[in-house]
């Protein structure tokens, strides 16, 4: 991932320099974790830059959020929720994250459930929440729309109407909209291109075309995607819908958990060796790969007695809260690639 060296400010003019300070004060959240990527890069900023926002847009956390309606390239309605932080100037290139329903759940709902719209968690960045076409994602065996089409159209759209910072666009996502995020958005040849991270909860990871003969551990997983593409997920050992054991389900094969993440391992040249840590008394084990400047390029955290739920601490049988931690691991990693 290029970014830019200390050396590199001999080279800047005085209105580059100016503008660069003002990115670093206003994401100094961003700036202050340590990150994937190995030098600090300058926002690179989107044709909305600059442009007020229009005239009944609202800014503010979970409820405050805009319904959107969108039609794609292909001419397909579709609808989505859009947060927009009320720290949002047009300005200030910021990140943006696409934040994906479970099967048969809404936008409306993911946003409650992944709070990722509460300042508390994610004080600056931008929130995408898409409704499915029949509430499910591309990934599901029974889904036969173009999400991935879906999301750049969307991405491309919200450029032109906001200031987004190109490097800092992510996917996440709870179940089906895991699976989607981790398994095919960043498995897609041209949408992994531009996204910087993905992080999957209790993701759905459906592979091949029958549950015959399934083996969970070894299930082939094809992926096309960019690397080295920073990959984080939460399962839970209870999950009684995806099982963190993998299996057949609905005529597909589920790959165990430890098989998933591994593969995204070795498939970002970090080997198959993790370092793991025990967490919360024993009640969450956080297993990374890598080392120096990659290490916790993929990062799984292994959450004992939780079901099929999004992580958080005191609300469904877990210790841990996913969503800062999706927030601080997006915020190390940003991907100069579009």
């Amino acid at each position: 991932m290029p970014g830019l060296s200390s050396s590199a400010f001999s080279g800047l003019s005085l209105a580059n320099f100016t503008a660069m300070m003002v990115i670093m004060r206003n994401f100094s959240i961003v700036f202050s974790v340590a990150s994937l990527c190995t030098t600090l890069t300058v926002a690179t900023s989107t044709a909305g830059c600059g442009n007020a926002l229009a005239s009944g847009i609202t800014t503010g956390g979970t409820g405050s959020s805009n319904e959107v309606n969108f039609t794609t390239t292909k001419g397909d309605p579709r609808t989505f929720l859009l947060h927009i932080p009320t720290t949002y100037t047009p300005d200030i290139p910021r990140g943006l994250i696409f934040s994906y329903h479970g099967r048969g759940k809404s936008g409306s709902q993911q946003e409650r459930s992944s709070k990722l719209s509460e300042s508390e968690f994610n004080p600056e960045m931008l929130v995408v929440y898409p409704d499915g076409i029949n509430k499910e994602w591309q990934g599901d065996p029974k889904a036969k729309t173009d999400d991935v089409g879906f999301t750049l159209d969307m991405l491309d759209s919200l450029g032109k109407q906001y200031c987004l910072d190109t490097d800092r666009v992510y996917a996440t996502g709870m179940s089906n909209g895991g699976g989607f995020s981790s398994n095919i958005l960043a498995c897609d040849p041209k949408a992994s291109k531009k996204l910087a991270a993905v992080a999957g909860v209790s993701g759905a990871y459906y592979q091949g075309t029958t549950e015959d003969d399934c083996k969970p551990a070894s299930v082939p997983i094809p992926c096309n995607g960019r690397t080295p593409f920073p990959v984080l997920e939460f399962h839970g050992t209870n999950d009684g819908v995806i099982p963190y054991a993998g299996g057949p389900r609905r005529h597909r094969c589920l790959p165990n958990i430890p098989h998933f993440v591994t593969d995204w391992a070795v498939r970002n040249d970090l080997g198959s060796t993790n370092h793991s840590k025990s967490l919360y008394d024993g009640g969450v084990t956080r297993y990374t790969f890598g080392s120096g400047s990659s290490a916790g390029l993929t990062t799984h955290y292994k959450i004992e007695g939780m079901g099929h739920t999004w992580p958080s601490a005191g609300g469904n049988y877990s210790n841990i809260d996913a969503t800062p931690l999706i927030v601080k691991f997006f915020n190390k990693a940003c991907f100069d690639g579009i």
